[in-house]
């Protein structure tokens, strides 16, 4: 008989006794926890970019200043628009209002939804309206005194109101610089004769298609682009989402390296045990004239089969699981998600052989050389140099693949450290902690003396144990933490009371009216921020551009012009980081924000200079500030001392708060003062909530399975320790112990150790959360004392159920029959 066959017929024998079912499991488990991960992982990522999409209308933006007649070769779905500022009149009534000329395919993402009047009922539509007509802001029909059917001009023609915009995607520039848009016909913009040499004009173009030629064609065309033009992507287009996508890509990175952990955990232990309960089989076959090398190829077909089978069920699994976790968790997103990917089932199987190889090999290499003399004496040859090496092989290729699919390098290299270092804190205080029970035991009696004695009778195993159960307790209650922190900071982004207006274009002497307008009627505001705009134009006397690389001159905050404001006080939601708030004091100094100073290359002591009109202003950065800004409030890069700008031209902006209840105030203010732009953000809320919600609902079905995963550890844990507890079961029962008083020390066993994996888990989590929390998500740092109470319990239950649903069975067994099993 060949031996490639001889193994698969010794695998389906050994099918009906159970000795290979460990090992599958786990590996079913785990490479079905690496693909659940991966493929929701995947799926909501790339659902998340097309809602990042669906904000800015496509897929990819191009704005410039002129026509781009120029495009590199490509198969996308295209759409242009242009958008200017022009006056829209009604009577006596004029409006400076934004008029954005589109195209029969505008938008290439999202939807524009019409309404016949204001708050009614609105309806998907074409952005691009009738012949003749026009689709305006319900904003603006306050302002004209207009409705629904009206005729307002625009430049020289005339146009009919036709519908009011209810929600759209591809706002740009932040809510700051937003003035009521107008939807217009891109073939009647001749008409207007709005257009004039010399008229500032933005020409949008809209691209949206498969990521892979989105990706050639953004790095074939950006090289191209000048620095007056601008390509933004799907994820780019809206600043309060920023943190949300980066956050979360952190959040599903470090929850796929904690799946493909535990799985490699459990994966470990089945195969160690698998191993093991073939020593004798190997010795026999030696003794009957078996060659090393036939031996190799025995088991070798037998690991590599079962690797196959266990890991085309796991992704199996995978994708079922996932599929059914999302119709429960997110039934309105589903019909939303992208198709299953090809590449998480790929990392899945290829992660569920390599960490079967590097698990498994070290033990193969003993079993293939285990001597003949084995059928009678018990000891076992010394791990060769041979088997250290291809583990070492296996690993490294393990820890590549984890490279990859994670897709940050630094991550995982932190990740690997910090694990390593676990690693050896928790056997130290795994050993620590039995030398502790001592104690316990010796104040106990019956049953719990018992299970106490058994934990310090096999200290070596009872610490392997109690650091496989911390660490899979540990894990799953670091993401618990990460994803409860990460949510209760996103919901403090967004309270019940974040703004939901801007007040834009506020003259300096309404300032007073204003602010005693929103007291007298309880609106909730920001503080007035004056604002001037201007441009960045040097850095300690040389232009700013020649200070940087080519790749750095691509910044926003070059290309066009900043919001500019000054304060004596530090607004909410910012921080300084370095250097000194300059308070009250008049001088020539600044506040930058973080970002812009990272991407400029600007310190402290470096004197900018703006451009603001026909002057130029020069200030020396005194302090670097972090900037809040998915806050909704009104923030900005540059903040000056009061006393450089205050004679020049401003008007001031600031975000209100307005509840359901007090709407009705609006529509006064705006007769009160028809010249303050209302900037309305309810619907950009709720497209923020709906993300988060889809973030949240997506963080829940990842720990989910991931609280699976831990429990495949523990199962593999007390499986691989089931024959020597048999063992001493029989023993007991044969001196006479009657079933009840072994099964309560198994209880106690097992609860004291769940315990105790709850106890050192909590404090492992406590320590990695504070160091963690800062560094990749950069959440505040919390303390978490229900953790203590909670992981302790859920220990002992976990660990409790699991090893008596596992070992059960051995005091129901009559000791004459556990004897003839073990022989």
């Amino acid at each position: 008989m060949k031996w490639p066959r001889l193994g698969l017929w010794l695998l389906r024998r050994e099918r009906a006794s159970g000795e290979w079912r460990v090992l599958l499991l786990a590996l079913v488990i785990g490479v079905g926890s690496v693909s659940t991960t991966g493929f929701l992982g995947d799926r909501v990522k790339r659902a998340m970019s097309e809602q990042g999409a669906s904000f800015l209308g496509a897929d990819l933006l191009v704005t410039s200043p002129r026509p781009i007649n120029a495009w590199p070769p490509h198969r996308l779905q295209t759409s242009n628009a242009l958008e200017f500022t022009s006056m829209i009149s009604r009577g006596e009534a004029f409006q400076l209002a934004t008029v954005r000329a589109v195209d029969p395919a505008y938008p290439l993402r999202g939807t524009v939804r019409i309404a016949s009047a204001p708050l009614a009922a609105s309806a998907p539509r074409p952005a691009q309206p009738p012949a003749g007509a026009v689709y305006v802001d319900p904003q603006l029909l306050p302002l004209l005194a207009a409705q629904v059917g009206d005729e307002v001009r625009i430049g020289a023609a005339a146009f009919r109101i036709a519908g009011v915009v209810a929600e759209e995607p591809g706002q740009l520039g932040g809510v700051f610089g937003l003035a009521p848009r107008v939807f217009l016909r891109a073939d009647e913009v001749e008409r207007t004769r709005a257009l004039l040499p010399g008229s500032r004009v933005t020409y949008l173009y809209q691209f949206a298609g498969e990521p892979e030629p989105l990706t050639t064609f953004s790095a074939t065309l950006k090289p191209k682009l000048d620095g007056t033009q601008r390509l933004i992507g799907s994820r780019a287009g809206v600043t309060t989402l920023r943190g949300a996508f980066a956050n979360t890509d952190s959040y599903i990175q470090l929850t796929a390296l904690v799946s493909l952990l535990l799985a490699v955990v459990a994966i470990a232990i089945a195969a160690h045990r698998h191993a093991l309960r073939h020593y004798d089989q190997a010795a026999l076959l030696r003794c009957f004239g078996a060659t090393t090398a036939q031996l190799r190829t025995l088991y070798v077909v037998q690991l590599l089969t079962l690797g196959l089978m266990g890991s085309a069920l796991g992704v199996a699994l995978g994708a079922l699981m996932q599929q059914l976790l999302a119709r429960l968790a997110l039934p309105e997103a589903i019909t939303r998600l992208p198709e299953l990917g090809v590449a998480p089932a790929g990392a899945a199987i290829a992660s569920g052989l390599l960490a079967l190889a590097g698990a498994s090999l070290p033990a193969l290499m003993r079993l293939i050389r285990v001597p003949p003399l084995r059928v009678l004496r018990r000891d076992l040859p010394p791990l060769s140099l041979a088997a250290w090496i291809t583990a070492t092989i296996s690993g490294s290729a393990l820890l590549l693949l984890i490279v990859w699919y994670a897709g940050d390098a630094k991550l995982v290299g932190i990740f690997a450290g910090a694990l390593i270092a676990l690693v050896a804190v928790l056997a130290l205080l795994s050993r620590l902690a039995l030398v502790a029970g001592r104690f316990v035991q010796r104040m106990a009696h019956g049953p719990l003396r018992f299970g106490l004695a058994q934990l310090l009778r096999h200290r070596f195993d009872s610490t392997l144990q109690l650091g496989a159960f911390t660490l899979a307790l540990f894990l799953v209650a670091l993401l618990a933490l990460v994803r409860s922190d990460l949510v209760a900071d996103w919901r403090r982004q967004l309270p019940a009371d974040a703004p939901n207006y801007f007040l834009v274009n506020i003259a300096p002497d309404q300032q007073q009216a204003v602010a005693a307008y929103l007291s007298q009627h309880q609106l909730k505001s920001s503080a007035l921020y004056p604002m001037v705009r201007g441009r960045l134009v040097s850095k300690n006397g040389a232009p700013i551009a020649s200070t940087l690389s080519p790749e750095e001159r691509d910044s926003d905050a070059l290309r066009r012009e900043l919001n500019l404001t000054w304060a004596a006080l530090l607004p909410a939601n910012n921080i300084v980081l370095m250097g000194h708030w300059h308070g009250e004091r008049h001088a020539a100094e600044i506040s930058v924000e973080s970002g812009m100073a990272e991407r400029l290359k600007l310190v402290l002591g470096d004197e900018l200079g703006f451009r603001v009109g026909d002057q130029t202003l020069a200030a020396r950065i005194t302090s670097i500030r972090s900037v809040k800004w998915e806050s909704l409030q009104p923030n900005f890069f540059v903040i000056f001392a009061p006393g450089q700008l205050d004679a020049l031209p401003a008007s001031a902006i600031a975000s209100v708060h307005v509840p359901p209840a007090l709407a009705g105030a609006l529509p006064g203010f705006v007769r009160t003062f028809p010249g303050i732009t209302v900037i309305a953000l309810d619907k950009l809320i709720a497209n923020i909530e709906a993300v988060f919600a889809q973030i949240i609902g997506a963080i829940q079905l990842l720990l989910g399975f991931l609280l699976a995963a831990g429990m495949a550890v523990v199962i593999a844990t007390l499986l691989a320790s089931l024959d020597a507890r048999k063992q001493e079961a029989v023993l007991m029962r044969t001196l006479g112990a009657q079933r009840v008083w072994l099964a309560k020390g198994l209880w106690s066993e097992f609860i004291a150790l769940g315990l105790l994996a709850g106890l050192l888990a909590s404090a492992c989590a406590e320590t990695a959360m504070a160091l963690i929390a800062q560094r990749l998500f950069e959440l505040p740092l919390r303390l978490h004392p229900w953790l203590w109470l909670v992981l302790p319990l859920a220990g002992a239950l976990l660990v409790g159920m699991s090893g008596w649903l596992t070992t059960r069975h051995i005091t129901r067994v009559p000791p004459m029959q556990s004897l003839r099993e073990l022989d």
